[in-house]
C-alpha cells in the first residue's frame, strides 16, 4: 500500500466535501477577476509599486490606492486555499478519480502563475500586454474551475460525464464558444487601449495598447462591438435550435448565456453611447463578461460529444433478381 493510500484510509474525503471545495474555487476565481478590474478602474494598479512588497520599506500599504491594490493581492490567499484544497481533497477522496487530481493541480498551478504574472505586471508598470495576459489567464483558469464543478455535480447525480447530442448541435455550441472567446480577447484589447490605464489614482504614466496608432481605441471598439453582436445573434439562434431539437439539458446553460449576453450588451450600449465610458460601467461590463464566459463553458460541457449512429443490423445484401422468362413467340 502506498503512502497516499494510507493517507486516504486515515483521512478519507467524501465526494460531498470535495464538491464544496470545487464550488468555492469557482466562486473565488470568478470574484478575483471582478476585484482585479476594480483595482484597474480606480487607478490603483500601481498603488503598491513593488512586488511582493507593497513598497520599498514595507509589505503593508500606507494610503488609499495602496490599500485597494493590496486588498486584491490578499484575495489571492483564499483563492490559493481553495485551489490547494481542490487538489488535496481530490487526492484523498473516495472514490479516487485521477481527472479531479489533474484539475486540482491545474488550479493550483494557475494561482502560482498568476501571482508571478501579477508581479511582472506591476514591475513593468502595467504594460498593456502583461495586463491582457493576466486577465486572459484568469479566464482560462475559469475553464478548469467550471469543468471541475460540472464533473463533480454529474458524478453526484450519477449522470454521464460527457453527454451526447446530435453532431450539428455539438458543432454549433463549440463554434459559439470559439466566437465568445474571440469577443473576450478583443475586449481585453479595448480596455488596454482605453482611458483606464490603471495608474490615474497614483499619477503614474502608463502606456496604452497602440496597434492601430492613435485610432486603436476606436478601432478595437468597432471590431469588438460587431463580433459581440454576431455572438449575441448566434447565441439566441442556438438556443432556438436546441429547443427545436429537444436538447433539454442545454436549455439552462444556453438561457444563462443569452441572459448574460443581453446584460453585457445593455451595459456596453450604456457605457459607449449614453454615458461616455464611465469607470463603473466598465466594471459592470467586465463582471457580466466573466459570468457570460462561465455560462458559455457550461454550455460547451453540456453539449458534450456527437452521438454515434448505430448501424442497422437488419440490412441484408440485396438478392439478385430472378432471370426473366423469355416471352412466348406465337
Amino acid at each position: 500500500m502506498s503512502r497516499l493510500d494510507r493517507l486516504r484510509d486515515r483521512w478519507p474525503i467524501s465526494p460531498r466535501v470535495h464538491a464544496y471545495a470545487a464550488w468555492s474555487a469557482l466562486v473565488l476565481f470568478t470574484l478575483i477577476i471582478i476585484s482585479g478590474a476594480a483595482v484597474r478602474l480606480t487607478g490603483s494598479g500601481l498603488g503598491c509599486p513593488e512586488w511582493p512588497r507593497c513598497n520599498g520599506t514595507s509589505v503593508t500599504p500606507s494610503n488609499g490606492h495602496a490599500y485597494i491594490e493590496f486588498s486584491n493581492r490578499m484575495i489571492t490567499t483564499p483563492v490559493s486555499i481553495a485551489a490547494v484544497l481542490c487538489l488535496a481533497f481530490a487526492l484523498l477522496r473516495r472514490p479516487y478519480r485521477r481527472d479531479f487530481t489533474v484539475m486540482g493541480a491545474l488550479l493550483a498551478a494557475g494561482v502560482a502563475v498568476q501571482a508571478v504574472l501579477g508581479g511582472v505586471t506591476v514591475l513593468t508598470g502595467l504594460n498593456p500586454v502583461t495586463v491582457m495576459s493576466h486577465f486572459l489567464l484568469s479566464i482560462a483558469t475559469l475553464v478548469v474551475a467550471v469543468t471541475l464543478v460540472w464533473r463533480v455535480v454529474r458524478e453526484r447525480r450519477e449522470q454521464p460525464q460527457t453527454p451526447s447530442h446530435d453532431a450539428l448541435l455539438v458543432r454549433m455550441t463549440r463554434a459559439l464558444t470559439v466566437v465568445g472567446g474571440a469577443v473576450v480577447v478583443i475586449g481585453t484589447a479595448v480596455t488596454a487601449s482605453g482611458p483606464y490605464a490603471g495608474g490615474e489614482g497614483t499619477d503614474d504614466t502608463v502606456s496604452r495598447l497602440g496597434i492601430f496608432g492613435d485610432d486603436t481605441f476606436k478601432t478595437v471598439i468597432m471590431v469588438h462591438a460587431r463580433i459581440a453582436a454576431v455572438f449575441g445573434v448566434c447565441a439566441v439562434a442556438l438556443w432556438i435550435f436546441a429547443r427545436l431539437r429537444g436538447a433539454r439539458d442545454l436549455y439552462a446553460p444556453l438561457t444563462a448565456v443569452c441572459l448574460a449576453v443581453a446584460l453585457t450588451g445593455a451595459v456596453g450600449t450604456l457605457q459607449y453611447h449614453i454615458l461616455d465610458y464611465p469607470a463603473w460601467t466598465v466594471w459592470l461590463h467586465v463582471a457580466s463578461v466573466t459570468l457570460t464566459w462561465n455560462a458559455l463553458v457550461w454550455s460547451y460541457l453540456a453539449a458534450g460529444r456527437a452521438e454515434r449512429v448505430a448501424a442497422s443490423d437488419d440490412v441484408s445484401p440485396r438478392e439478385p433478381a430472378a432471370p426473366r422468362e423469355p416471352a412466348a413467340v406465337s
